[in-house]
């Protein structure tokens, strides 16, 4: 055996309890914070697993014992948010007690040297490996979390839509029954005088007209609840299927607003939709459903402070390369440019506390940059409103170019 190895192991053998003492001391010191609250003895039983695992590692080449021991404290301490730095200095824990007990015995400069080269190698590995396991943990953690945040988010607007429908809905739904219950009484009177014979041409005549004003009244009433419904349900397959669609952008943008009323009339603002030039695209219809959603509930969240009414309008142009411009912009407070740097971070919002999640507009720039293959650009300035400018891609031209593309040998 290698001489740096035999003396290794003989000083393992000899003094394994010193080697365990010294290295929870220097860690517990170095890791003071995170460490201050946690049992002295369930530091040094780490620091014991972790001797074992070098051990193993440097004479056996044995990485199991090294494997486990990372999943144990990446497991332990990803609830307890461990820095990553007290991880490290749990595994550096076994170096720093070898040069401390190589000082103490005072061996040749070489021999030392060799055997701490020997250990470096395991720590280093070690330690990049287990950052690398620890953060990967924090960020699934971290996903997870954003995931269920944006489901909430979501259940919670739909929540507030299907009220608001149900209440959208309900007026004109209303106003039919109302309509077809007048019906039945002018039928029900008209029916009655002819059975007692005392039916008049007068009261006949009048009776029609009352019935075919009503009947007007609930056939036009039960066809705006239609119509109504039908673009809910338009908008709703539309946001569940991943699926691109040919859609005619002007007019589609118009049925998405007008889908959103519930979420705006009862506010004193108005939101408008401009076509300058309508545009045929092939694009993920649901995404630009969800896309005019977010930017329109972000707007009614963030642009008008206080009871002053504002407007928003979503414009809707043409591109020279076949692709489409949308704008929504508002007339209200802006912001200044220390918020619009942060606008696209999850979680960030100005509305903490009263409604805002942070993730309107970090779901709308992932949308439109991922799946539809665009760009989003914000121009904000106190006092003189938000323009939110978004180019859109013909994503049909991308399968004609990659149709008509050479096959490579």
């Amino acid at each position: 055996m290698d001489p740096a190895l035999t003396t290794l192991h003989r000083l393992l053998e000899e003094h394994a309890d010193e080697i365990i003492d010294d290295g929870t001391a220097w860690v517990r010191a170095e890791s003071h914070a995170d460490l201050s609250s946690r049992p002295y003895a369930e530091t040094r039983g780490l620091v014991a697993q972790c001797l074992h695992f070098y051990r193993a590692h440097i004479f056996a080449g044995d990485t199991g014992p090294r494997e486990a021991f990372i999943e144990v404290v990446t497991s332990n301490r990803s609830n307890l948010k461990f820095s990553v730095s007290t991880l490290l200095r749990g595994f550096l824990s076994f170096r720093e007690a070898m040069t401390r007990l190589l000082a103490r015995l005072e061996l040749p400069a070489e021999q030392a040297l060799a055997i701490v080269r020997r250990i470096d190698v395991v720590s280093f590995e070690a330690s990049f490996r287990t950052a690398d396991i620890y953060v990967a943990k924090l960020n699934r953690v971290l996903d997870a979390t954003r995931e269920e945040l944006i489901r909430k988010d979501k259940l919670a607007a739909l929540g507030g839509l299907v009220a608001g429908v149900a209440h959208e809905i309900n007026t004109p739904l209303g106003v039919a029954v109302t309509a077809a219950s007048l019906v039945a009484d002018r039928l029900h009177e008209v029916e009655a005088a002819f059975t007692a014979g005392t039916l008049r041409r007068q009261d006949l005549q009048q009776g029609l007209i009352h019935a075919q004003e009503a009947a007007r009244m609930t056939l036009g009433n039960l066809r705006r609840a239609a119509g109504m419904v039908g673009n809910f349900k338009q908008i709703a397959v539309d946001q569940t299927s991943e699926a691109r669609r040919e859609v005619a952008l002007g007019p589609y943008v118009r049925e998405v607003v007008a889908s959103l009323g519930p979420m705006y009339r009862r506010t004193p603002h108005r939101v408008l939709v401009q076509v300058l030039q309508d545009v045929e695209l092939t694009t993920f219809v649901g995404a630009i459903s969800q896309v005019c959603t977010n930017l329109v509930h972000n707007a009614l969240m963030h642009a008008f402070p206080g009871e002053r009414p504002g407007q928003i309008t979503l414009t809707v142009d043409r591109q020279g390369d076949g692709g489409a411009l949308l704008i929504c912009r508002d007339d209200g407070a802006g912001m200044d440019a220390q918020v619009l740097r942060r606008i696209y971070e999850p979680f960030f919002t100005t509305q903490r506390g009263r409604g805002g999640s942070g993730l309107g507009m970090h779901i709308v720039h992932n949308l439109v940059t991922d799946l539809l293959g665009g760009s989003i650009a914000v121009e904000s300035s106190p006092g003189q409103g938000t323009a939110v400018t978004i180019q859109l891609p013909n994503l049909s031209a991308e399968v004609d170019l990659a149709a008509q593309a050479p096959e490579r040998p």
